[in-house]
């Protein structure tokens, strides 16, 4: 992350310092650090009703963090950046998504805040969230389903009401933090789930809006666990596609019923561990490394090992992926209201046949069962319509956010332009002219004139071999 020089002078250092508040002076702020920013940001607070049906009640206070403008002259209209999961906190993406906004930072503020339920805005963190468990112990579905449950009960019998932390609530939270900062029309940068709750901003509050980034649709109409049996499907069969046939019989033992107890090194703690894959603990391991090209590129490797009965490969890819924290309180809270009751008996069916068939269904209603939720507005449901100019972003090898998803939106936006990496996995706005592409989006105000082309012509990773004897 290249570093700004403020060493001109001392008055010069001071100067800028005054003009990175921009706008954000409508709350009393401090000076603070988020985790991998080079500079100092300044964090507010904000208290919000925990119910906004019943604003006398329960009260959170909602982190508020600002990376002001580097420039002298800061316009008014920040980027307002929306974190993935459900249950990533904001702050605490800030340093991977910063260098993004690079040519944007003179001249604009960034803001990052927490939702309800993540990072400093009254954190739904079990106790394991931040802790990496022992092969055996993370493999243990019975004792991770436990956890789950338990966690859910301390966090009711602490008074919270995990009801009210669907994404429609939340979005009226970060419309109350635009106002206390003092923010006329922002834009909105979404990333994976943050492209859903910045649909949903835009759809409830469209004055507020100047203009969209969405990176990795995951809209609402779609229930989440129906749509990753298909999507998981999709990019195997992309990976199937450039090899030979041998590797879709090492796919087909891989996935038999009778795969049972495999002997693996630990990657983490080390020593050897013996483990009994079930069929979505295998379906897990094939689908973590297709988020990220360089990780699928040596999936068929690891696939043909598995298949040979050697699990370490695979299991070591799940281990190489790399995410933020997540809050799981807060992603269950958005999963069980807003996707799980949206699951028909069409959608098992329609699932039964896919590598995954009821896997991701099954583990969520599970979860779901007996966590507290309350009725989403049907308005939350419907196709987008707001007018704001409208970036979409999508990655051809995308197991999660694929580009069917952003089509369908698309077709709705007035001022949409769709542009496909089609050699990508999840989350593009970092890759080749993707920068330069919502850098312009944001300069402009509109979406004419942009080019994605250069994402086209992206090449996928080569296939990695180990060295044969």
């Amino acid at each position: 992350m290249r570093r700004r020089s403020l060493l001109a002078a001392p008055s010069l250092a001071v100067l800028l310092c005054a003009c990175a508040r921009g706008k954000a002076e409508g709350l009393p702020s401090t000076p603070c650090v988020l985790p991998g920013v080079p500079r100092e940001a300044r964090c507010s607070w904000l208290e919000v009703p925990e119910n906004p049906d019943a604003p006398a009640g329960r009260t959170l206070r909602l982190h508020l963090a600002v990376v002001g403008a580097t420039g002298i002259r800061p316009l008014p209209d920040p980027i307002f950046v929306l974190a993935g999961g459900p249950g990533q906190a904001a702050s605490e993406i800030a340093g991977s998504v910063l260098p993004l906004f690079a040519s944007l930072e003179p001249r604009r503020d960034l803001v990052f805040v927490d939702q309800r339920g993540t990072g400093r805005s009254a954190p739904l963190a079990c106790p394991d969230d931040l802790h990496r468990r022992p092969l055996a112990e993370a493999f243990d579905d019975e004792a991770n389903a436990a956890r789950l449950t338990a966690c859910r009960d301390a966090f009711t019998d602490a008074g919270v009401d995990l009801a009210q932390y669907a994404t429609w609530i939340a979005m009226r939270d970060l419309e109350a933090a635009r106002l206390a900062l003092g923010y006329g029309p922002v834009n909105l940068w979404g990333g994976s789930y943050g492209t859903r709750a910045a649909l949903e901003f835009a759809r409830q509050f469209p004055n507020s809006v100047r203009t969209v980034v969405l990176d990795g649709v995951a809209p609402a109409q779609q229930p989440l666990p129906v749509a990753l049996a298909f999507d998981t499907d999709s990019v195997l069969d992309q990976v199937l596609a450039q090899t030979d046939g041998g590797l879709a019989e090492a796919l087909d033992v891989i996935l038999a019923p009778d795969a049972g107890v495999a002997t693996v090194t630990d990657p983490f703690f080390g020593g050897e561990v013996r483990l009994r894959l079930e069929r979505k603990q295998r379906i897990g391991l094939l689908r973590g490394p297709l988020y990220a090209p360089m990780l699928s590129a040596a999936l068929p490797e690891a696939i043909s090992r598995a298949g040979a009965g050697d699990w370490s490969a695979l299991v070591g890819l799940q281990a190489g992926l790399r995410g933020g924290r997540l809050y799981a309180g807060m992603h269950f809270s958005v999963l069980c209201a807003e996707d799980v009751p949206r699951i028909s008996d069409d959608d098992r069916r329609a699932v039964a046949s896919t590598r995954a068939g009821t896997t991701f269904i099954d583990e969520y209603e599970r979860a779901c069962r007996g966590w507290p939720t309350r009725p989403v507005p049907q308005a939350f449901f419907a196709p987008p319509t707001f007018s704001a100019p409208t970036l979409l972003l999508s990655g051809g090898r995308d197991p999660a956010t694929p580009p069917r998803n952003a089509e369908a939106v698309a077709r709705t936006l007035p001022g949409a332009l769709h542009v496909v990496a089609p050699r990508l996995g999840h989350g593009v706005s970092s890759a080749a002219c993707a920068p330069r592409l919502v850098r312009d989006l944001v300069t402009r105000g509109a979406v004419a004139g942009l080019d994605g082309g250069c994402l086209g012509d992206l090449p996928a990773p080569t296939f990695f071999e180990a060295p044969r004897p």
